[in-house]
């Protein structure tokens, strides 16, 4: 039994190291430059979608400023303690903090701490989720997508494919 109990808490370890892998963030950094798409949103909305990547802070932050429609917001990505951390200033006028919960071919996927981002699900509406496609088969185009939710549930989600202008 104590075996087993070790060879789980082995597992574990290893498979929170494979979701906080520092090459995760080496490969967003890629990112750098400008991007533009069409932010299509299950609500039925859509708009001119631009992302503009900067490396700052000694290389230790990636710097995420988007025009969605002319509203502006700013994301900081960073690698700290062993996290892949994504911060969020939004229109919406919150601040959501979210950890890397998945990686897996290219794709980076973030989920929303909510106790670390002061937010509420049964009182705020925020960013819950973002997905991030890298397309490592082509260096010049990437698939953003992600999710707002509220008290009433999610409230829309939105998807882009942007090319590296």
């Amino acid at each position: 039994m104590k075996n087993l109990l070790l060879l789980f808490t082995f597992a574990f370890a290893i498979s929170l190291n494979a979701i906080n892998n520092p090459n995760d963030f080496e490969e967003l950094k890629k990112l750098e430059g400008k991007w533009a798409g069409t932010l299509e949103r299950t609500n039925g909305t859509s708009d001119v979608f631009i992302l503009d990547y900067s490396i700052t802070s000694n290389g230790s932050a990636l710097l995420e400023e988007s025009n969605t429609g002319g509203v502006e917001m700013l994301t900081i990505f960073n690698f700290q303690n062993d996290e892949l951390l994504l911060t969020h200033y939004c229109g919406l006028q919150n601040k959501p903090i979210s950890k890397l919960s998945g990686s897996k071919k290219g794709v980076l996927s973030f989920t929303t701490d909510s106790e670390m981002s002061g937010l509420s699900p049964e009182k705020d509406t925020y960013v819950t989720s973002w997905e991030i496609n890298l397309m490592p088969e082509d260096e010049n185009k990437i698939s953003y997508h992600y999710t707002v939710s509220g008290p009433e549930g999610v409230v829309f989600s939105a998807s882009s494919e942007l090319t590296r202008i």
